[in-house]
């Protein structure tokens, strides 16, 4: 195989003062925290740049946990810092944000470690279970954003192939709700409709009528 060359850079730095954890983030970076929230679980890419030198590189069993009583393992099935690429994962907590600042979950990394990526915690990813829903048949280009939700539709291709099927069987969409996953089937699916529809009939008359002048985005 032809391994080209890449480049990885970081993000931003963790930071520890007073007791604290936080990631600082780079001001050319800064844009990317748009959206980010406290209380949002994220996760953090790091490199342990002081394992980052070619012996600690070369080093492909361990002792999990450092115990020399634990059987040498490969590092692929342990957490240790040794490894052909250097690279750390954690899932925390955002505890608040200021500025360029992430405050966050103690972590174990090392005061000035760098940040290669961050990205948002989703259950249907982060947290592998049975989800009815097939991953090829998810239209994710189909989603859409509402406020914290995440509505994401089944592929609509072949269903006439699914006539069979009764609507409390066929799951039809995936609720995102913050980092929960869970699926509805088209019974349940119909179900919520007609109580957003119920929801909206309650609003105020004057609240609908500036809806509809927006673009009649009214059910």
């Amino acid at each position: 195989m032809d391994f080209r060359p890449f480049n990885v850079v970081p993000v931003g730095y963790v930071g520890k003062r007073d007791g604290e954890t936080f990631i600082e983030i780079l001001p050319e970076f800064r844009e990317a925290m748009e959206g980010l929230q406290k209380g949002d679980w994220i996760k953090l890419i790091l490199w342990f740049h002081g394992s980052d030198v070619p012996a600690k590189r070369k080093i492909l069993k361990v002792h999990p946990h450092g115990n020399p009583k634990n059987p040498l393992t490969g590092v692929f099935a342990t957490r240790s810092p040794y490894r052909p690429n250097p690279v750390a994962l954690y899932t925390v907590r955002i505890h608040r944000i200021e500025g360029s600042r992430l405050y966050i979950d103690w972590i174990d990394a090392m005061d000035g470690t760098p940040v290669v990526d961050i990205k948002i915690f989703l259950e249907r990813y982060d947290c592998p279970k049975e989800v009815p829903i097939d991953g090829r048949e998810v239209h994710t280009r189909g989603g859409r954003r509402i406020g914290e939700v995440n509505v994401i539709p089944r592929r609509s291709e072949h269903l006439d192939e699914l006539e069979e099927v009764s609507p409390e069987e066929y799951d039809a969409v995936i609720l995102e709700i913050g980092p929960k996953t869970t699926t509805l089937t088209a019974e349940e699916l119909v179900e919520l409709i007609d109580a957003l529809k119920e929801a909206y009939e309650n609003l105020p008359v004057e609240m609908k009528d500036k809806l509809r002048r927006r673009g009649g985005r009214s059910p």
